[in-house]
């Protein structure tokens, strides 16, 4: 496979005017040297050789690096529904993230931590950090949307924010294990505004799953408004007028899983394990989804050094010549 070393159109002027000048200079000179298009020939060639390495035949190589460190990325579900109260009996399934956030860390100690809520909007809420009591700290804060400033949400719609944020992570720290876990009902609601699905970002990730919370039968839900939640009445269906309830989507979150490369867990209880990569004993890793190019100018290079040995052999005994003229 060819590569392009230099700009196409500079490797066009090169050839295009060097060539029309050794061939204007050769009709020049050719009257007084009947040899001279030995060397105007060679001399194009070196143009030729020249512009080669421009536009060089190039090797793909696999990037192998040493792992140092992990890059955690929570994605949350804030929507109203991860409140619905069927985690772990009848507690809410905010509990269930709060304590599995707890145990990844725990799993993955030293690692740089971040995190995205999601709901009617997607945004990052802890930027990339290795202070273990600022994760805590949002952790801590986790809490709904405001019930009736809520849109509805996709599991889908942190998507482009996330996939901005690995990219960026990936520059900063190339060598680090990029791990996203979703943690979400799946449950659809509100507006669908055709986000881009997780297969934006699985070659970004290096692993991590999908994590789901809720049961097929559903839960009842309390209303946030802000105050205190044991104030709080619980969401009624404005359609049936009775208590609002919400199931869990796990079609929806096997195929988050499946785009972005990991896998899914249904999560019912804190006592569940997580099973999380040991970075400690990754010595090495193939960057997954990347590879470079290594041009190979050597050979144009060689052709280069032998076309200037002629030109200088060539040139010498003239040389000698005029200065013996004097």
């Amino acid at each position: 496979m060819m590569m392009w070393l230099w700009p196409r159109w500079a490797v066009a002027a090169l050839l295009v005017g060097g060539l029309g000048a050794c061939f204007a200079l050769w009709r020049t000179t050719r009257g007084d040297n009947s040899k001279a298009w030995v060397d105007w020939t060679r001399r194009a060639l070196m143009i030729v050789v020249v512009a080669s390495m421009g536009m060089t035949p190039s090797v793909e190589v696999k990037q192998t690096s040493v792992v140092r460190g992990a890059n955690v990325y929570f994605v949350v579900d804030v929507t109203g529904s991860m409140v619905a109260e069927d985690y772990n009996g009848s507690h809410p399934r905010m509990d269930g993230v709060r304590a599995d956030i707890r145990r990844i860390q725990r799993q993955i100690p030293g690692a740089r931590y971040s995190a995205f809520v999601f709901g009617s909007e997607a945004t990052r809420a802890l930027p990339l950090t290795t202070d273990g009591t600022a994760l805590e700290s949002f952790v801590q804060t986790l809490s709904s949307e405001n019930t009736y400033q809520s849109e509805g949400s996709s599991v889908r719609r942190p998507v482009e924010a996330l996939r901005r944020e690995l990219e960026r992570s990936r520059r900063s720290h190339p060598e680090a294990l990029q791990l996203v876990y979703v943690l979400s009902d799946g449950e659809p609601r509100g507006r669908d505004s055709g986000e881009k699905g997780y297969s934006e970002v699985h070659d970004l990730i290096d692993g991590g799953a999908v994590l789901g919370y809720g049961t097929s039968q559903g839960g009842r839900m309390k209303e946030n408004l802000g105050g205190d939640p044991a104030k709080s009445g619980y969401i009624v269906d404005p359609k049936t007028k009775s208590e609002a309830i919400s199931r869990i989507d796990e079609g929806q979150l096997k195929k988050a899983a499946k785009e972005a490369g990991v896998d899914y867990v249904h999560r019912t209880s804190p006592d569940q394990g997580i099973t999380t990569p040991d970075v400690d004993t990754l010595k090495q890793r193939s960057a997954k989804g990347r590879t470079r190019r290594n041009p190979m100018i050597w050979p144009a290079g060689t052709a280069l050094v032998v076309l200037l040995a002629w030109e200088i052999a060539a040139l010498t005994p003239r040389i000698r010549l005029r200065v013996r003229g004097r």
